[in-house]
């Protein structure tokens, strides 16, 4: 009887040990995708084959990174200009229709691939928190050419990233949001469920302190809905009603709410 209670025991054990070891390695896993950028082609465009006068420059981020751009200078004095700001995995390139119409309006336009995108350093994504850093590069880069404070456009983490950078500069002319996520882990949590469906227990909770170690910096401090408070600048943020991987209704609301201006 005991024989058998010991290997029972050591049965349960293994399996517990089995179960834990498949629990780390898809928290490991997920903290992967979570850090990495996905490959994607990239568009053989340039504003100049559009008959935009065009300049490819290079800013230094405050943490030394290059961060590959194109800058537009042309445009109304009055117009304010407009910094372009790509999702992940995404590059410059791929923002031309929001180069174009920004153009079209007379605004001069900066258009910038965030680290580890296009031509721009190498990196790992931190889906906003270090692109914010290239944002404010960028905003520093137009006010030395004399342009004046920019209005921010990005997309998903251009969005995020835009907000953050808002924040953080204060005098930024204007905020345009496509799709922003509200908080870092409200978005992992998300993607993980709707993609793998992975539980937030115990998997997520896991994987979040694999993230922290990667990118060396608390989740917590990517919150776009605390930034969207502390902006005082005018601000659109744009969401679809049937984008499944940026819920419409929770995040919208989350962004009146927290930015006072709703009712």
């Amino acid at each position: 009887m005991r024989r058998h209670g010991k290997s029972f025991l050591t049965g349960i054990s293994v399996l517990g040990l089995a179960v834990a070891g498949l629990g780390w390695l898809a928290a490991s896993f997920l903290a992967d995708l979570a850090t990495r950028i996905p490959p994607t082609a990239r568009p053989a465009l340039n504003p100049s084959r559009l008959g935009l006068v065009c300049e490819e420059v290079e800013l230094r981020a405050d943490d030394g990174k290059k961060i590959s751009a194109w800058w537009m200078p042309k445009g109304d004095s009055q117009a304010p200009p407009v910094v372009v700001l790509h999702g992940l995995g995404a590059s410059k390139a791929h923002m031309i229709d929001y180069v174009l119409l920004a153009q079209q309006e007379g605004h001069p336009v900066l258009a910038i691939d965030f680290r580890g995108h296009g031509e721009s350093d190498p990196s790992l994504t931190s889906i906003g928190y270090y692109e914010s850093h290239d944002v404010l590069a960028g905003m520093k880069f137009v006010r030395e050419r004399g342009a004046g404070d920019p209005v921010l456009w990005g997309t998903s983490m251009g969005a995020v990233s835009a907000l953050m950078a808002a924040e953080k500069d204060g005098a930024a002319a204007g905020v345009i949001a496509d799709a922003p996520f509200d908080t870092y882990r409200n978005t992992i949590l998300h993607h993980a469920k709707l993609m793998y469906g992975l539980p937030e227990f115990p998997l997520i909770d896991l994987a979040c302190p694999m993230i922290e170690s990667r990118v060396h910096f608390r989740m917590s401090e990517v919150d776009c809905l605390r930034a969207a408070g502390n902006i005082r600048a005018p601000m659109l943020v744009l969401a679809g009603e049937l984008d499944e991987r940026m819920p419409a209704a929770s995040r919208s609301q989350g962004f009146l709410d927290h930015s006072g201006r709703g009712t």
